[in-house]
């Protein structure tokens, strides 16, 4: 007997793709638990700095729910699987016209079947039945192991505000890509500043970098916010990236969404409730020393602002200042190595002996002069000089007289026998009785002359 079984209605397919989609920014694998009244997604991204929640109700999505638990999942089941593989069974197939086709294209139930247990493959089995009358079988593979829970303690996270994720939306609009930071933060103007900026240091051969924005901040008033309690001067900073994708899914899935947060270095909480789902997301936020300590020294190396790395990154510090050299030269030192620096630099390396290989098959600079015979058949051309030497009328009869055909590898040019002054030679030279003529200069006939002229061909 199966674990659990449920039917998806269309909304909860459509539902459950988007959450599936939101996700995957986040982490490839998601966790799966299910109770008797609840289905719940979570995910953890690898670095440990973003939590994703996601909970459907089984009243609003499930036209049937069951949970049947045995000795090893007896409150709740629970196992990893991996996105993409989720998304390939619950993705929107809008194949052919997507004006006419929508409605026959689209997903109209989802069965889900789950194995698991001793003698049993665990496999998530998923039948899919669209309403082109198309029908398919999905079996998934999936792990048996816990998933990984962040806390957040609401007892401390004074700071909170309310917004609708419509304006959040329209905001982000503004920010570029390729921008890692987004600021939080009041000033005291009645507006609430929303600064994106980036930590990467700028360079002059890089023309990459002169696409991406440096600073961008973004001034929202007081009265767009349907609640807010923040204290003056205070700097929140989170990643951009996953703030966009938060905003991105709750723009078309709740009314209003809520931030609350304690302090810089201590999570940040992200909720907001739609038809049916409740969404929930930690973020951790920048520490100030790491972001002061960055701001007092803007020259030092490239360094990305991770709120989990900062407490490594903070005491690698006092260990590369102290392992550079103490004695610091004099102007005078400092001067002359100035002027060495130049002549210091480093030749272009230069190509040592060709390799001798049996795959290197390029020829020396200079060719050893050429044997009697070749014993290859692409023979040493001379240069092109040599080959339009004025001809010697003397020469070429002397070599026609004694012209045969042999093999060429003398490597000579113009050492080819010439047609035409071999026929000048055999017309004009005397002839003995004992020759032939290689090529006469009339033909025999063929017929009497008087058995053509009964066709009219010749008058008289």
């Amino acid at each position: 007997m199966a674990l659990v079984t449920f039917t998806l209605s269309a909304d909860g397919v459509g539902a459950f793709n988007d959450a599936l989609m939101c996700i995957h920014k986040f982490s490839d694998d998601v966790a799966v638990e299910i109770r008797k009244d609840e289905l719940v997604l979570t995910a953890l991204n690898l670095t440990k700095s973003a939590y994703a929640r996601y909970a459907f109700s089984a009243n609003r999505f499930f036209s049937r729910f069951s949970f049947e638990g045995n000795a090893q999942y007896r409150e709740k089941f629970y196992c990893v699987m991996y996105i993409k593989a989720l998304l390939t069974v619950f993705r929107n197939r809008n194949g052919g016209d997507p004006v006419r086709d929508r409605d026959n294209a689209a997903i109209e139930k989802c069965d889900v079947t789950i194995e698991d247990g001793l003698g049993k493959k665990s496999r998530f089995i998923a039948k899919v039945f669209g309403r082109n009358g198309i029908t398919a079988t999905h079996r998934l593979a999936f792990e048996a192991r816990l998933p990984v829970h962040a806390k957040f303690n609401k007892s401390e996270a004074v700071h909170h505000w309310t917004i609708k994720p419509r304006t959040l939306r329209t905001m982000m609009d503004h920010f570029g890509p390729g921008i890692d930071l987004l600021d939080i933060n009041i000033d005291g103007d009645n507006v609430v500043n929303f600064t994106c900026f980036t930590e990467k240091q700028a360079n002059i051969n890089n023309e990459a970098f002169l696409k991406k924005p440096l600073y961008t901040s973004i001034a929202v008033e007081m009265d767009e916010f349907d609640d807010i309690s923040v204290a003056d001067k205070l700097h929140i900073i989170i990643s951009l990236r996953d703030f966009r994708a938060i905003v991105q899914h709750a723009n078309y899935t709740s009314s209003e969404l809520v931030a609350a947060y304690s302090r810089p270095g201590r999570p940040m909480k992200i909720s907001y409730n739609g038809d049916g789902t409740v969404c929930e997301f930690i973020l951790m936020t920048v520490d100030e020393k790491s972001t002061s300590a960055q701001k007092g020294q803007p020259k030092a190396g490239a360094k990305k602002a991770r709120a989990t790395l900062d407490a490594a990154s903070s005491s690698a510090q006092p260990a590369t200042a102290a392992s550079a050299p103490a004695v610091q030269p004099s102007p005078v030192h400092i001067a002359q190595q100035q002027e060495v620096r130049p002549s210091r630099m480093p030749p272009p390396p230069q190509r040592s002996n060709p390799r001798l290989s049996q795959f290197d098959i390029r020829a020396p600079l200079q060719q050893p002069p050429s044997t009697l015979k070749s014993e290859s058949l692409f023979l040493p051309q001379p240069d092109d000089d040599e080959q339009w030497e004025p001809v010697n009328v003397e020469e070429d009869d002397e070599e026609a007289e004694h012209a045969r055909l042999e093999w060429d590898a003398s490597n000579q040019p113009d050492s080819t026998m010439r047609i035409s002054n071999h026929c000048e030679n055999s017309y004009g030279a005397p002839r003995s009785d004992g020759d032939v003529d290689v090529m006469p200069s009339t033909l025999e006939p063929t017929q009497q002359l008087a058995d053509v002229r009964k066709f009219g061909l010749f008058s008289g």
